[in-house]
């Protein structure tokens, strides 16, 4: 079962808000816990790099930057790009270092701590908003409750947001913000606040177009125009170049390959590196989620009826399901676009499909742990002699090649359940079981004397 028991019995109603407050403070605790000495050594280490910069009035984009004396964790040789991405994450860098020299004493714990507050109080927004969606779609607070408890506790978001220190989780909040609306003017418009944040949300504008009809559908320009002019002003309002940004955004929404869907195996070092060798394939497999989320959102729109909370989530969970099984390199962060609606739709709508959710929350933490040697680099801010003990560890002649050949294995079945979710989905198919129990019941059902074949209802 993926819903916890319940934290509350039958004095939930009468309590009012008081359990979800509870909830709620025990997430922003658990993760608080793990926020100022903990990160994961690159992505942190590139955040840390750009907040300092922004932070000293300097545009980013401009250069790769060297380590910050007293600040840095990790790649202490190396110069590193800034964050690639529009400016919203690169202004709340420079905003942390700027808090960090005003009360942060030259602690650099301090620092790491005010970096991981936008995720972290993002991440207990999530759960806020997953007790608002499941209480508007159930008209049960206990079950409502239990949406916002499973967040506060989930390991795969702690582990993103509060250990790993990556910012996906703003982005999630746009996305379930997003089901809480309906006019089309306000719907775009958050969209193209979540462009802004991270480009992700773009993934769902054709969708947007194909089930809206006349006027309706030039909403969409609102969520291009909204990222654009936002970002317009701060490059003219700081007098940053748009020279630089341009080519890391577009190598970020692109992908850069590896990661726990197919893209691994065909990537330079995976097995099969020929196939992503062959000319044109790499510009290919970049832009492959884009007619992808077109002919998601197409299917998506058939089934959409007036202005259904289902409809809606089904859309969702198909999209970014799409997305993720197409992306050229599925980073681990990505899950969180997935995991947030899927367990609405889970809880409210398609409980038979809890399997499929327990699959791949299994799989990706499987994936998360093992790619990131045992979670041992996100001590790095304790010390470099965590990311040197991993290296070490990832070239062990034992572990190595094991490491290599479970994440090659884990992006295999990644690929398969993707695949299978997105066809349950978008096809409305009722046989929910995970494909490895259709597989078995098949192989076994056929085989064992006197057995007979046994059917998904």
């Amino acid at each position: 079962m993926i819903e916890p028991a319940p934290l509350v019995g039958s004095t939930t109603r009468r309590l009012g808000m008081k359990p979800l407050a509870l909830v709620l403070l025990v997430g922003l605790l658990v993760r608080e816990a793990f926020s100022f000495w903990t990160g994961q050594p690159y992505d942190f280490e590139v955040w840390i790099r750009t907040g300092y910069v922004v932070g000293h009035g300097t545009d980013p984009y401009s250069s790769f930057w060297p380590p910050v004396p007293g600040l840095s964790i990790a790649y202490f040789n190396r110069n590193l790009t800034a964050a690639a991405y529009l400016p919203f994450w690169s202004l709340y860098t420079g905003g942390a270092y700027q808090t960090y020299v005003a009360i942060g004493g030259g602690n650099r714990f301090v620092y790491y701590f005010l970096l991981k507050q936008g995720p972290i109080l993002a991440d207990v927004a999530t759960a806020g908003l997953l007790y608002q969606i499941v209480y508007r779609g159930s008209s049960d607070r206990g079950l409502a409750l239990r949406a916002a408890a499973f967040w506060s506790i989930f390991p795969y978001a702690i582990l993103i947001s509060a250990v790993w220190g990556q910012f996906d989780s703003i982005a999630v909040v746009v996305v379930l913000a997003s089901l809480l609306v309906v006019e089309p003017s306000r719907k775009n418009l958050s969209y193209g606040l979540g462009i802004f944040v991270k480009w992700v949300t773009a993934m769902f504008l054709p969708f947007e177009i194909f089930r809206r009809r006349g006027r309706d559908r030039l909403w969409v320009v609102v969520a291009l125009l909204v990222p654009l002019i936002l970002s317009g002003l701060v490059f003219w309002a700081l007098r940053w170049n748009l020279t630089g940004v341009g080519g890391l955004v577009a190598s970020e929404s692109g992908g850069i390959g590896g990661g726990m869907n197919w893209a691994r195996l065909v990537s330079p070092f995976g097995p099969a590196a020929f196939v992503g060798n062959l000319p044109f394939a790499t510009t290919l497999f970049e832009l492959l989620w884009i007619p992808g989320v077109v002919a998601a959102g197409w299917f998506a729109a058939k089934h959409v009826e007036g202005r259904a909370l289902g409809g809606e989530v089904d859309a969702i969970v198909g999209i970014v399901t799409v997305f993720l099984l197409l992306r050229w390199g599925l980073n681990e962060q990505y899950m969180l676009y997935l995991f947030a609606p899927l367990l609405v739709d889970v809880m409210v709508f398609h409980r038979e499909r809890a399997e499929l959710f327990a699959t791949l929350t299994g799989l990706a933490l499987g994936f998360l742990l093992i790619n990131n040697t045992l979670l041992m680099p996100f001590l790095s801010p304790l010390g470099p002699q965590y990311q040197a003990w991993a290296y070490t560890a990832n070239n062990a002649p034992f572990w190595d090649p094991l490491r290599l050949w479970s994440l090659d294995l884990l992006a295999v079945l990644v690929t398969i359940t993707l695949a299978q979710l997105a066809y349950v989905v978008l096809a409305r198919s009722d046989r929910t079981a995970p494909w490895f129990v259709q597989l078995g019941r098949y192989l076994f059902g056929r085989t064992t004397p006197g057995a007979s074949p046994v059917h998904d209802g």
